[in-house]
């Protein structure tokens, strides 16, 4: 059965950087994309059985302002022990309780980061 990842990000080179990176860590990965923050929104509403790995970009928000971040930490709060945040600046993610727990990687960060990162949450 393969890894289930949900990339989202609004950058292409991320998700294809990212993409790279799971195929050299995982032997079987499906990945789904998203670059806005509506579709994150229906992806993780509307998924099942659920998601392995879930990596979101802190710079991509919905029309209102708010962070896809925010969204998963609100509305899909089961998913925070799966989530890996890409943060594009310094201070751009929320210091906030729920999310202190869940890993942060500045950007650019390296494949050895990343995959570290990656594999304690998806064990190979």
């Amino acid at each position: 059965m393969p890894v289930k990842v949900l990339v989202a990000d609004e950058s292409l080179d991320v998700h294809e950087l990212v993409n790279d990176i799971l195929l050299i860590n995982f032997k079987d990965v499906a990945v789904d994309r998203v670059m806005e923050a509506e579709g994150f929104r229906t992806m993780l509403g509307t998924n099942r059985p659920g998601y392995n790995l879930i990596i979101i970009g802190s710079g991509l928000v919905d029309a209102s302002g708010k962070s896809a971040v925010s969204v998963l930490c609100d509305e899909f709060p089961q998913y925070r022990g799966i989530v890996v945040i890409l943060q594009d600046e310094a201070g751009q993610v929320p210091d906030t309780p729920m999310i202190k727990k869940i890993p942060v990687l500045a950007k650019p960060f390296s494949l050895d980061e990343f995959s570290d990162r990656i594999t304690k949450i998806c064990p190979r």
